[in-house]
């Protein structure tokens, strides 16, 4: 008894030992490698701090576990985090390389690997302060004035990361103006830019909007335009209008862009041409578009100088022919009448009339027979030309009288 007893302890663990090796050898045949990969959160967060780096982002991870068991685990059984409590704030916000730290929810399982098993973790405190709210409305229409922005709130408060927020100079309001030059009275939403203009992301403006109101109104310009004189009636008979003219040519109007728009031409008072005779000239007044002006004042009155000359016309006739100088000879004409063209001024021809036309044919001192004389004219108004003659000759047959028989002698 004493035998076995001897060194007792030294026999007892030789036997846990040998239980724990056994054991091992046994289960190491139920064990299998798997790889499961998790999103990192984050625990320990100092309080009045702000993460720069963003999410610590995701971890491959390889676990051990009984066979029976690890094709039922997922991602919710493990939990991965990285604990910001490690971050050394006195030397924020440099970037810390922070471990990954893996634990399983569930029994016999057995992380194995972590990749990757650090994070770099940027951390920086919490800091806020005032800035100035700026207005920016662009470029302005040179039609148009823009008053001085009114804005609900002078400063707003910028919150966020202290290096993030030092960067930010002002907080700007974008207001589009339009051309139509309607007052802006909107609600705009702030954004946070720094001295460049650059906008400044991750920081919070508050308020975020405010109320911005601009003053806005159409500045006068000016449009040059033709001025087209007007014109009634007609001339008096047998003249016509040869021209038409007007001083000044253009005008300068000035007012409002959309009085403006559209507008081509000024015209002047209607001056009339009936009776005229003669070259005259007219003084009459421009008559403007509602709403504008003139930007010379002097240049109201127009003169409008008309151009009379008599008008030119043609006219065909149809005349009987006349025969003269035939003496005691018969002239007979081989066409009894014309067709004859004038041309002239058409007061010549305002009394005109066939009548007063007559195509002479003279055969004075021609022996009896046949011949083709080329007629004139009697009855032409001066001024008044012959165009054409149809036909241009007209065949005519002289006759001799006829010889009286001689008287017999009475018987006595």
């Amino acid at each position: 008894m004493g035998f076995l007893l001897r060194n007792w302890h030294l026999k007892l663990s030789a036997v846990l030992l040998a239980t724990v090796l056994y054991t091992g050898i046994v289960l190491s045949g139920n064990l299998t490698d798997t790889q499961v990969q998790l999103t990192i959160g984050i625990s320990g967060q100092p309080s009045n701090t702000a993460v720069l780096s963003g999410t610590p982002g995701a971890v491959d991870v390889t676990y051990r576990a009984p066979i029976e068991i690890a094709g039922t685990l997922s991602s919710d059984q493990f939990r991965a985090t990285v604990d910001l409590s490690q971050y050394d704030m006195d030397n924020a916000p440099e970037p810390q390389v922070l471990p990954v730290e893996v634990v399983a929810l569930v029994d016999n399982v057995e992380i194995v690997r972590r990749d990757p098993p650090t994070v770099t973790v940027e951390i920086d405190r919490l800091v806020e302060r005032m800035v100035p709210v700026v207005v920016d409305y662009g470029q302005v229409p040179d039609t148009l004035e823009v008053g001085e922005p009114l804005t609900s709130l002078e400063e707003v408060t910028i919150r966020g990361a202290s290096t993030l927020v030092d960067q930010v100079d002002r907080a700007v309001a974008r207001v589009l103006i339009d051309e139509s030059g309607i007052r802006v009275e909107r609600t705009v939403t702030l954004e946070p830019v720094d001295i460049a203009g650059q906008p400044v992301q991750n920081v919070r403006v508050e308020p975020e909007v405010i109320t911005v109101e601009i003053d806005v109104q159409a500045v006068e310009t000016n449009r040059t335009v033709a001025v087209r004189p007007q014109i009634t009636g007609t001339p008096a008979a047998g003249f016509a209008l040869a021209s038409l003219s007007v001083e000044p040519t253009t005008v300068t109007l000035r007012g409002l862009p959309d009085d403006l728009r559209g507008i081509e031409e000024v015209l002047t008072q209607t001056v009339s041409l009936t009776g005229l005779a003669a070259d005259e000239a007219f003084e009459v007044e421009l008559i403007l578009p509602d709403a504008v002006r003139l930007l010379e004042p002097d240049e109201a009155i127009a003169t409008v100088t008309v151009g009379i000359q008599p008008s030119v016309s043609s006219r065909t006739f149809v005349v009987g022919v006349v025969c003269q100088g035939a003496g005691e000879n018969a002239c007979l004409p081989g066409i009894e009448q014309l067709a004859v063209t004038l041309s002239g001024p058409g007061a010549a021809f305002a009394q005109l009339n066939a009548g007063d036309i007559t195509p002479l044919v003279d055969v004075a001192g021609l022996a009896p027979g046949a011949y083709s004389l080329t007629p004139t004219f009697a009855g032409i108004p001066d001024g008044v030309v012959i165009e054409s003659v149809s036909p241009g000759s007209v065949p005519v047959t002289i006759v001799a009288p006829a010889t009286p028989e001689p008287t017999p002698t009475p018987e006595p």
